[in-house]
C-alpha cells in the first residue's frame, strides 16, 4: 500500500490477521472520495481474510481489496453515496438504521460478473 495523507496501512488490514491485500486502484478512488468529502472518513472494515470473512457470515466483496465500510449516518451519507457514485465506486451498501455510531455505507468498486453479481448496484441493509 503506498503512503498517503487519509488512510493508515492498519485501517485497511483485516482486523483478524493484519494482512493487508488492499488494491492501490480501490485505494486511489477512495483518497479522491476522502478529499471531495472533505471531512473523515472512518473506515470501519477493510481487506478481511477469507477466514474472518467466513465467521462473519459476509459475501467476498471484502476479500478482493476493493471494499470498504465507513462510518457515517444522516446527510452526511447521502453526500458520501453521491461522490462515490461519481468516483466509480460501483457497489454500494446503506446501513442507516439504528444507533448512529453503528450506521455506516459499504463502498466497492468490482465489476460485473454476468450472472453473479451486477454493477452498478445499491442495497440495504
Amino acid at each position: 500500500m503506498f503512503q498517503n495523507d487519509y488512510f493508515t496501512e492498519s485501517e485497511l488490514a483485516c482486523r483478524c490477521c493484519g494482512k493487508n491485500h488492499f488494491k492501490e486502484e480501490t485505494l486511489r478512488r477512495l483518497i479522491k472520495v476522502r478529499e471531495r468529502f472533505a471531512k473523515p472518513v472512518i473506515i470501519t472494515s477493510g481487506y478481511r481474510c477469507p477466514a474472518h470473512n467466513a465467521r462473519l457470515n459476509a459475501t467476498m466483496t471484502h476479500t478482493t481489496g476493493q471494499a470498504v465500510d465507513v462510518q457515517v449516518a444522516l446527510g452526511r451519507a447521502y453526500r458520501l453515496i453521491q461522490i462515490a457514485q461519481e468516483e466509480g465506486f460501483t457497489g454500494i451498501g446503506v446501513k442507516q438504521k439504528g444507533a448512529i455510531g453503528k450506521r455506516f455505507l459499504h463502498l466497492d468498486d468490482l465489476e460485473s460478473v454476468p450472472g453473479e453479481r451486477t454493477r452498478p448496484t445499491v442495497w440495504s441493509y
